[in-house]
């Protein structure tokens, strides 16, 4: 059992493959099962005999956990102390956070 992430949408999926293949497949029928290609189209499997199919083509067979949590972006001076001189915003070098964008 091991987590799958799809690249273009961040999609995560719990890979039930080598569950299924060790005998253990009456204990996930119960659950919505998925086949996820190479390309991470996904297709619901129905029956036991598309998951049977699914496992023969070598395809990954999923269940759905859910999308990543999106990262907030923030200025990188957001959390700087700032000063207004004649217009013009001054802040700390030391209070500037590098390294992230």
């Amino acid at each position: 059992m091991g987590i799958y992430i799809t690249q273009e949408d961040k999609f995560v999926w719990l890979d039930l493959t080598e569950k299924l293949i060790n005998g253990d497949k009456w204990k996930w029928l119960g659950h919505e099962l998925y086949a996820v290609f190479d390309d991470d189209s996904e297709e619901l499997l129905e029956s036991e005999d598309e998951v049977d199919e699914a496992l023969k083509l070598g395809l990954k067979v999923c269940m759905e956990v859910g999308f990543l949590p999106q990262e907030k972006k923030h200025k990188w001076w957001h959390k700087a102390e700032k000063i207004k001189v004649n217009g013009y915003f001054f802040v700390k070098y030391n209070d500037i956070k590098f390294g992230s964008v």
